[in-house]
């Protein structure tokens, strides 16, 4: 305090505040407005705001790197992970997954992280030729993915994903962890409500960082801090969130593919060299990830990408780099940990060429990230099988051609003019070399024990294409300098990509293009049926629904989905697998069987009079729809009753336990 004097008059005055004065209350309104904005966007019913706000600070606060899309990619990437280990947190403190007590905590991670590091929000760089070429590469990517979901209602979208049929258990765990508000393994009674008691235990430990994830953002999508009492709606959140995992796993590979060409690259080349990657995405093998309905392994996959990208050239900030490793291994292991050794091989890569172990903060990174890592698999191991690798599945089989070219032209383009003296070329190989690697010793156990190679080996195969097409960011560097020579040499790539696809690239038209132009529609149908089954009894109405109404696939399809929409999957396992029309022929014996035994009354669906499916001798099956002009719906034997007359029967016979309902399917 000083006092001065001005004529008869005495002033005190106080002396300006310092910087270092202010900061403490900065830091405080800081702390408070990370809990009153997520309350005052709850109010207003715009939580969705919370989520750009989070990756738009995380973004800021980066120094690794300098672009508009390098800082975002980086922060999705670590994002993710951080979901899935705080969701250990969420799981069991009292407010769950209420948008508020979850974007309060987020913003104030960030504030912390703010003041600890020392780093206040900065604006990325100015935008760049190679942002603007990113921009349009990504974009076209994602018209594309978007167009077949877009043009369709509910059951054409969720129609294009049943047919891998998996879809409806990974539903079933988003479903689950919503309304139980946390992880399904942390939550071990509560599963027996959604899932048979000899499948639950399977289903809780299943890897679900990725379903978490899906539910933390429903949340915040609907502002809502309970799942959707509705089960069509959440099974729209669920539709498009998978979309929106393509849609991530697109902007990885080809943010990776940007970083592995380097900052030499001319724009014109650049262009090319994504245009081509963007055309493998879409019109090649990654996109059937989408179609058969695994979002798990497309956040995989894209964690994956994005890790051999930061291997093959590290973040400028070593500390973000050891960070960003770290939490891509924990992302993986909750994601999809098929892909864990691939994962591990290759941060320990660019651990050796970093002589981590001489640091001993990375030991300290290494024991603190040892528990996330490890959870998942060994969760999983405990409900899987010993021979899991050799279990089938129905992944598309990978067009093994395609593969081949791919791998080859990536490693040509890296190892090309001494690329490999470079270490960002060398490591992008290596990743290759690594995946490759891993496929093959997949193939080999697999031969070895059943002699030939399925569904796991596809998936690996799908590792290896995604990590040949980031290292495929070398071709910026080998193509033509103009820009006619430089689409010259990709567009016959991409003209054979749309055209044909298959494993011997023996089919017309590629899965893309066949989604695109749907000439591949899944079962609408059967999606639709399970809806209108579902809005008529949206919990099931205390009984197990089957569907009669069509055709078998149609039928199963119906059955399935609208079981776990209707919350009541523990009752339709075995329905689940009796309908199932690869299985042995079905009799009204065996009908009557599962009617007599259930624990719950039964109700049928029917519409179709021709509709059938039963036979009369399982071992030697006479087939209505085997003549010509007879509909499909008739599959049965045309002496064993129809599905109408087997109901009617059923009823007659179990009238406490047996209903029927006379539905209009909605295409009719």
């Amino acid at each position: 305090m000083t006092a001065v004097t001005s004529g008869s008059n005495t002033v005190t005055t106080s002396p300006a505040p310092t910087r270092r004065s202010r900061a403490p209350l900065g830091w405080l309104a800081a702390f408070a407005l990370a809990w009153l904005l997520p309350l005052a966007t709850h109010l207003i019913h715009a939580d969705i705001l919370l989520l750009v706000l989070v990756v738009g600070g995380l973004a800021s606060l980066q120094r690794g790197t300098a672009g508009w899309f390098d800082r975002l990619v980086v922060s999705l990437a670590q994002l993710f992970p951080a979901v899935c280990v705080a969701g250990l947190l969420f799981s069991v403190w009292p407010w769950h997954l209420h948008p508020v007590a979850v974007g309060g905590f987020a913003l104030t991670v960030l504030v912390l992280l703010s003041l600890l590091t020392g780093r206040r929000p900065a604006r990325p760089g100015r935008w760049r030729a190679r942002d603007w070429v990113l921009a349009v590469g990504f974009g076209a990517a994602t018209a594309l993915a978007l167009e077949p979901f877009v043009l369709r209602d509910l059951g054409g979208r969720l129609g294009m994903l049943i047919p891998g049929e998996d879809m409806s258990r990974h539903f079933l765990l988003f479903d689950m962890i919503g309304r139980v508000g946390g992880y399904a393994f942390l939550n071990p009674q509560e599963s027996l409500r959604y899932a048979p008691a000899d499948l639950a235990e399977g289903i809780r430990n299943y890897p679900q960082g990725t379903h978490f994830t899906f539910v933390v953002l429903d949340h915040f999508i609907r502002s809502s801090d309970t799942a959707a009492v509705d089960g069509t709606v959440s099974m729209n959140v669920m539709v498009w969130l998978c979309v929106a995992a393509f849609v991530f796993l697109m902007l990885a590979v080809l943010w990776g593919a940007r970083r592995v060409a380097g900052t030499g690259a001319s724009p014109v080349r650049l262009l090319a060299t994504v245009g081509l990657i963007a055309a493998w995405l879409f019109f090649g093998d990654p996109v059937s990830v989408l179609a058969r309905g695994f979002p798990n392994e497309l956040v995989g996959l894209a964690l994956a990408a994005l890790l051999t990208a930061l291997v093959a050239r590290p973040l400028a900030s070593y500390g973000e780099q050891l960070a960003t490793m770290a939490l891509l291994l924990v992302g993986v292991s909750f994601s999809y940990h098929l892909f864990l050794p691939y994962s591990v091989v290759m941060v320990g890569i660019w651990g050796w060429r970093e002589r981590l172990w001489r640091r001993p903060v990375a030991w300290l990174v290494a024991v603190l990230i040892a528990a996330p890592v490890l959870l998942t698999p060994l969760l999983n191991a405990k409900a899987a099988s010993g021979y899991q690798l050799t279990l089938p599945g129905t992944a598309q089989v990978t067009d093994r051609p395609a593969t081949l070219v791919l791998i080859a032209l990536a490693l040509l383009c890296l190892a090309r003019r001494g690329g490999l003296r470079a270490p960002g070329n060398r490591n992008a190989a290596l990743g290759v070399v690594v995946a490759g690697a891993m496929a093959a010793a997949v193939a080999t156990y697999q031969l070895i024990t059943i002699g030939r190679t399925i569904y796991y080996f596809e998936k690996t195969l799908h590792l290896v294409i995604i990590v040949a097409l980031v290292g495929l960011g070398g071709l910026a560097r080998m193509l033509p300098r103009r820009t006619v020579p430089a689409f010259a040499v990709v567009l016959p790539l991409v003209i054979a990509l749309i055209v044909a696809g298959g494993r011997w690239h023996d089919r017309p038209f590629s899965n893309g293009l066949r989604l695109a132009a749907a000439l591949e529609r899944g079962s609408p149908d059967g999606a639709r049926d399970a809806i209108l089954m579902t809005r008529m009894f949206p919990d099931g109405g205390g009984m197990m629904n089957v569907d009669l109404m069509s055709s078998p696939y149609r039928n199963w399809y119906a059955s399935t989905y609208a079981s776990v929409m209707q919350r009541n999957y523990r009752y339709a396992q075995v329905w689940y697998l009796w309908q199932d029309p690869l299985r042995t022929p079905k009799t009204l014996e065996s009908l009557e069987t599962l009617v007599r035994d259930s624990p719950v009354p039964i109700r049928f669906f029917v519409f179709d009079p021709q509709a059938s499916f039963l036979v009369l001798d399982p071992d030697h099956p006479v087939r209505a729809s085997a003549q010509p002009g007879v509909s499909r719906s008739a599959y049965g034997d045309p002496r064993a009753k129809s599905n109408i007359e087997a109901a009617e029967y059923l009823a007659a016979k179990y009238p406490d336990k047996v209903h029927i309902v006379h539905a209009v399917p909605p295409n009719r």
